[in-house]
């Protein structure tokens, strides 16, 4: 059976258009000529796949149709028609629940183009669903069966088949990255590009992202194409977004404005198609005020929001996540023993009780990447096919006496101190090697820096 589109539009002449236009794609089309008739039919039964309404109608307007549906937890995807082409307006229709919007005049193409992807995402949300019912986890590289990361599945579902940016927000080691990939998986074959803003310096990254012409700068004896272009077709992400310098945000508004970028020493642009992904673990509102954010940027990467939540939000996850960071270490340890040619000899296969309950003591402040890290190191010192609690590190194993206070009665931490910790902890298995650190905890070296710089001057923290 053909996928239902409803056509609400007041305009007969464009109606009739756009009904004949999605019929010939093989689409069963219902038009109608209000927004409370189109209602009415579905309250009535009338299946719909997708929701195509205008915004400026008489009676009840567009906007108000999107919010009934959301209202009745309808789970169709709506498309609204707008002669008012503003930024503005387009987010604010987003955020209330749409799913894309088309400006007139319209383009037919772009409209079949919308309804197509539309489609999609509903195909893949129901798809995601069901497997979360059936207990089979989210998308490809997620493990959790929590209600906070059911609620991330769905959210992902519903972004994935979007061409509006994303902000990504979590604390360092929850896997935005992860969430990254899982959005670009539906571009099929089309290059996915990561960038850490705060990685590269201020003079580097214009021509890294934006690329370059031949003589803009000493050195650039040949053109060069830049981030932007090598993400053409698929999506760019822009990893520690709140590290970007303040010259270069104007710049990246505008290729995501425009979609279109100018090479350093260009005199033209060049018109891509390139999905926008950003990640922080900072609060931008807060960069923002303090002036190191432009509002008007954080506007547009804020069109669709997913947060991640720490794992100390989602510890019913952790034995599950142990259990595949384990099987991870196993298959690697056995890898390379078969690349030596040596036998499998004490590869540590299960964990002894003790520490599995210090396990699930422990906060995390260092998120997945944290216990990741500890399960791996854990298989490697392990002595027996049996994880003791010694094979954890210090801060693991021995938690109650970190958090004791000078006369032996235990106190509450907060998780900042936890964290301080763990990165000293990280830095003195280095012998103090920022960069070698900076890896391990997933971060980059700018960032290793600030984190210290603050811990140093928080009267609330023992020194570094």
């Amino acid at each position: 059976m053909p996928e239902s589109v409803l056509v609400v539009e007041d305009d007969r002449e464009l109606r009739d258009l756009l009904v004949e236009v999605l019929r010939s794609r093989g689409y069963h089309a219902v038009p109608f000529s209000n927004a409370r008739s189109a209602l009415r039919a579905i309250a009535a039964g009338q299946g719909a796949d997708v929701v195509v309404t205008d915004l400026k109608m008489p009676g009840m307007r567009g906007e108000d149709l999107l919010r009934e549906l959301r209202e009745r937890s309808s789970e169709v995807n709506v498309i609204v028609i707008t002669a008012f082409g503003s930024i503005d307006s387009a987010i604010a229709l987003i955020k209330a629940g749409a799913y894309d919007y088309l400006t007139k005049p319209l383009n037919t193409g772009d409209l079949v183009a919308a309804v197509e992807r539309a489609l999609a995402e509903s195909r893949v949300r129901r798809e995601t669903m069901q497997r979360i019912q059936a207990g089979g986890g989210g998308p490809a590289g997620f493990v959790g069966r929590s209600a906070p990361m059911q609620r991330l599945y769905e959210l992902i579902a519903r972004a994935a088949h979007s061409r509006h940016p994303v902000i990504i927000t979590g604390e360092s080691g929850t896997g935005k990255e992860l969430v990254a990939r899982a959005l670009h998986q539906t571009r099929g074959n089309a290059p996915f590009i990561a960038v850490n803003c705060g990685a590269l310096p201020e003079t580097l990254l214009e021509s890294e992202l934006f690329g370059h012409e031949k003589g803009a700068f000493t050195g650039a004896d040949q053109p060069k194409a830049g981030l932007f272009e090598a993400a053409d077709t698929g999506t760019l992400f822009l990893d520690e977004i709140a590290d970007l310098p303040v010259v270069l945000q104007p710049k990246l508004l505008r290729a995501i404005e425009r979609e279109e970028i100018r090479r350093v020493g260009a005199t033209t642009a060049r018109q891509l198609d390139v999905r926008i992904v950003a990640a922080t673990n900072r609060n931008l509102e807060e960069e923002v005020r303090a002036g190191r954010f432009r509002e008007d940027l954080f506007w547009r990467l804020n069109v669709l929001h997913l947060h991640l939540p720490p794992l100390r939000e989602r510890s019913e996850d952790v034995p599950l996540l142990v259990a595949h960071f384990l099987s991870q270490a196993i298959a690697e340890r056995e890898r390379q023993d078969n690349l030596n040619g040596s036998p499998h000899l004490g590869a540590a296969r299960r964990l002894a009780p003790d520490t599995i309950s210090l396990l699930l003591r422990y906060p995390w402040p260092g998120n997945v990447r944290e216990l990741r890290n500890a399960i791996q190191r854990a298989t490697t010192l392990a002595r027996t096919d049996e994880i003791q609690p010694d094979d954890l590190p210090l801060r693991i194993r021995e938690p109650a006496r970190s958090a004791a206070s000078p006369t032996g009665t235990p106190r509450r931490v907060p998780l900042r101190e936890f964290e301080r910790r763990y990165l000293l902890e990280v830095l003195q298995e280095v012998g103090g090697n920022k960069t070698r650190a900076a890896e391990i905890l997933g971060l980059d070296r700018k960032t290793l820096s600030r984190k210290l710089e603050e811990y140093q001057q928080d009267p609330t923290s023992e020194a570094p």
